[in-house]
């Protein structure tokens, strides 16, 4: 969390990228939103699948879609322009609309257009129980092949990995990019590309164990975690995030991108591994999602449930404001809506307590709090509460925590 320093020293624009947040916040305000309700007449238990695309001549070009349970909310972010929207039933969990599968069709006697930074959420979709025959198969996902800097010309939603294989030494992974993510979470779009990494080719025999990393953070700072991973029996998956951006925001961009990674390789569960602020997103994440896949475990380290003074502060005095301060200020809303209902998952709480050199104030891990990280209504409702004597980053690669994960991890079934 070296977000510590940089906002203690705010008022007096410490180098860490505080004269960009207004500018990469304002780009990314100018995309404009795009949601409202979808429903469908047919009643089956399938996932809906919700598309936006430009007219482009004759055809379309796909923007982006959007993946949910059932009927319910849907939220798309994209460019500025004229669009059209279809949704259709995914009788068979595939992404891809097929012959049988009810559908609302793309329309250009239905179109909308949406001006920068404004926000079109009330729109109403309806999936007739019959429609047109189709002649073939449709692979939305298929449909989106193109670079990271074409897709954002766009859509937001789609400048994401979806199951991408990668190594922890790719260079997106560096802590230069992941400070991007931070003070210019716009430029992190492009330079970082946000989502779910594979680091290896999918297995369906390995459960996947899906590590969340905290503020400025990188998917490396697992890394020890990762290669004493008992690699026989899972597989690591790894999320990357913009850490500037407003928690809610990054909790639901998780959900969206596992739902189309469950849609897409039909695994039947899943466990999740936090370290810091990554508790808080995936603690929002667990909240949100309702997928087929089972979640047997949740492991959160040194997490500041309870927020950071620090970013109060800077919420307070800083001349620009990072979004996540905001979440991360305690008693945040955010931070409340985490305890309004229990996401139903074995949770496990890992703390760190180790203070290296003087120390004065409040105990710590040299980064939060310990009252903090042992927040009473986590306490109350974790499976079982684990200290170690590491600090706030040593916890990551500290043996003795591996080995405790890899034992927690071996009760799966």
């Amino acid at each position: 969390m070296r977000i510590v320093p940089c906002i203690l020293f705010a008022a007096a624009l410490c180098g860490c990228g505080m004269f960009a947040v207004k500018d990469q916040q304002e780009k990314l305000d100018a995309f404009c939103r795009i949601g409202g309700r979808v429903d469908a007449e047919r009643r089956e238990t399938a996932p809906i699948v919700v598309v936006l695309a430009r007219p482009a001549g004759d055809s379309w070009q796909v923007a982006d879609h959007f993946v949910l349970e059932g009927p319910g909310q849907w939220l798309l972010g994209a460019n500025a322009g004229t669009y059209g929207l279809a949704a259709f039933q995914d009788l068979n969990s595939d992404l891809k609309l097929q012959p049988g599968e009810p559908y609302l069709a793309l329309d250009r006697e239905r179109l909308l257009t949406c001006a920068p930074g404004e926000r079109r959420t009330d729109l109403a979709l309806h999936i007739p129980a019959r429609s047109a025959a189709l002649a073939g198969t449709v692979d939305i996902a298929a449909l989106q092949a193109r670079s990271f800097r074409e897709q954002l010309e766009l859509s937001l939603g789609q400048v994401t990995a979806v199951g991408e294989v990668a190594k922890l030494g790719d260079p997106r992974f560096d802590e230069a990019v992941a400070e991007d993510g931070l003070w210019r979470p716009f430029d992190f779009l492009l330079r970082g590309h946000p989502g779910v990494y594979f680091l290896g080719a999918y297995d369906s025999t390995k459960t996947p164990v899906l590590f969340v990393h905290g503020i400025s953070g990188t998917p490396a700072n697992f890394r020890t975690l990762i290669e004493r991973l008992d690699q026989r029996r899972f597989q690591p998956w790894v999320y990357y995030y913009p850490s500037g951006a407003s928690l809610a925001a990054v909790a639901d961009h998780l959900t969206q991108t596992m739902r189309k990674l469950e849609l897409q390789y039909g695994f039947g569960s899943f466990a999740v591994v936090a370290h810091s602020m990554g508790g808080l997103v995936s603690r929002g994440f667990l909240q949100r999602y309702r997928g087929k896949a089972t979640i047997p475990l949740f492991v959160s380290i040194a997490t500041p449930w309870d927020g950071h003074k620090a970013a109060e502060l800077g919420v307070k005095t800083a001349p620009a404001v990072v979004r996540v301060w905001i979440d991360m200020a305690p008693d945040s809303d955010y931070l409340r809506s985490l305890y309004a209902d229990d996401p139903g998952v074995p949770h496990y709480l890992m703390f760190a307590f180790r203070q290296e050199g003087v120390s004065v104030g409040e105990a710590s891990d040299g980064t939060v709090s310990l009252a903090s990280q042992l927040r009473g209504s986590v306490q109350q409702g974790a499976v079982r509460v684990e200290g170690f004597d590491e600090t706030h980053m040593s916890v990551l690669d500290s043996a003795v925590v591996s080995e405790r994960l890899n034992a927690l991890l071996e009760r799966i079934r």
